[in-house]
């Protein structure tokens, strides 16, 4: 449906909280456990978000890189424009983007560094090292976790908690990569696995495009796991120190996000033919009693 034919501002919200739910079951579920007033503006934040990984991901393969590139240089002209008081008049999406700067100044560094993942991908820059994940999942995701803190705590708390909201979205991720490994590679021909590691296991990429768990994949996923779960465990710190009224919200998306983790460990460490999918049944039990330790634990033996 083209925001063009959006009648009222209740008829744009009302959008753009559908956008949200069909782009992301997961962050939006949680985002109802987040006071009212910062829920309308978080998921304009996510709609952000998705413009700019849509064509690292999607557009790419309809339009080709190096127009791709160019459309990345179109949205960071429109963010320019957008965080200057100028945004394009005629996209509802800059156009609230920039009525959620004005309320929450929003950080201008965390937005543009999500672009800079998206140069990451679409230039092809490799993933050797653990530094390389590090990097890139910073770029994308910690990025995210930073510009989320205007909406969870005061002004004077941000320097303190970005650390961990970092860590998280760092973790997060990191799970994106365990869970995607397969879409990744026949839809992009990405692997964002470090090849460094995938060498120590013998595991070649040919193997993974035919979709075969060979002997020492699991023990790969593991070690990507293992640094994801020591993030989230890190960031907890300062989840607990976010005000009640968002602490909730957090958690939750901290919880059930991280147990695709286990789900992909569920599949027989298959995420080459198998997406991992945590129910929502499953997904609202975790808010309230968090068994992903005793889980992983029966799972791996």
């Amino acid at each position: 449906m083209s925001t063009a034919a959006l009648d009222s501002r209740a008829d744009e919200n009302q959008w753009i909280w559908d956008s949200f739910q069909y782009h992301s079951r997961t962050f939006s579920l949680a985002a109802r456990f987040l006071p009212r007033t910062v829920q309308l503006p978080i998921a304009t934040l996510y709609l952000f978000c998705r413009r700019v990984d849509s064509i690292a991901d999607q557009r790419v393969l309809e339009v080709g890189p190096q127009a791709a590139l160019e459309e990345v240089e179109t949205v960071r002209n429109h963010l320019d424009e957008t965080l200057a008081g100028q945004p394009p008049a005629d996209e509802l999406l800059w156009r609230r983007l920039g009525e959620v700067h004005n309320q929450y100044g929003l950080d201008s560094g965390p937005l543009y560094e999500l672009i800079e993942g998206a140069l990451w991908d679409l230039e092809d820059r490799p993933i050797e090292t653990l530094d390389d994940l590090i990097d890139y999942s910073n770029l994308v995701g910690g990025s995210v976790g930073a510009m989320m803190l205007p909406f969870l705590a005061d002004t004077d708390r941000h320097d303190n908690l970005e650390p961990a909201a970092r860590e998280l979205g760092i973790a997060m991720q990191l799970t994106n990569i365990v869970r995607d490994v397969g879409e990744d590679l026949t839809e992009l021909d990405r692997v964002y696995l470090p090849t460094r590691w995938l060498r120590e296991q013998q595991v070649s990429r040919d193997v993974l495009a035919k979709g075969r768990v060979v002997d020492g994949y699991s023990a790969l996923l593991e070690r990507v796991m293992t640094t994801a779960e020591t993030r989230y465990r890190e960031s907890f710190e300062g989840v607990a120190a976010l005000p009640f009224r968002t602490r909730l919200g957090i958690r939750a998306a901290a919880r059930m996000y991280r147990e695709i983790l286990n789900e992909v460990r569920s599949n027989g460490y298959d995420n080459l033919t198998e997406r991992a999918y945590v129910s929502t049944g499953r997904k609202l039990m975790l808010v309230a009693f968090d068994n992903y330790d005793w889980r992983k634990a029966r799972l791996r033996a």
